[in-house]
């Protein structure tokens, strides 16, 4: 029988995402009718990495599908533009964050350097 191959999780770096508190899409900050949401770009039900390359935080609810993690999930916001917002806040090129996260999510293979 096959192993199950688990998810790469970076728990340091995921409290980094979580601490987030505003949109990093809109800048909107939660205010009882939005509330602020972690938002995988490549989701958790296709095994996507739970690092902070692959996760930003967006006003939802999605489950309302409502604020920018709604319209994400509506396929409003290309993945592009997704890696683009975190690229900018991890201060890193575009290709590495992208690069980063295929390796995680295929591979299982994550450096957290950080």
């Amino acid at each position: 029988m096959l192993e199950k191959k688990k998810r790469v999780v970076d728990p340091i770096g995921m409290k980094k995402v979580k601490a987030i508190d505003h949109c990093e899409k809109c800048g909107r900050m939660s205010n009882g009718f939005y509330i602020l949401e972690v938002a995988h770009v490549k989701g958790k039900g296709c095994k996507g990495p739970d690092i902070k390359e692959n996760c930003l935080k967006l006003c939802g609810p999605a489950s309302m599908s409502m604020g920018c993690h709604g319209a994400d999930h509506r396929g409003e916001i290309t993945d592009d533009e997704l890696f683009e917002i975190i690229a900018r806040r991890e201060g890193k090129p575009l290709e590495v964050i992208q690069e980063i996260v295929h390796k995680a999510w295929r591979f299982r293979e994550y450096d957290n350097k950080d």
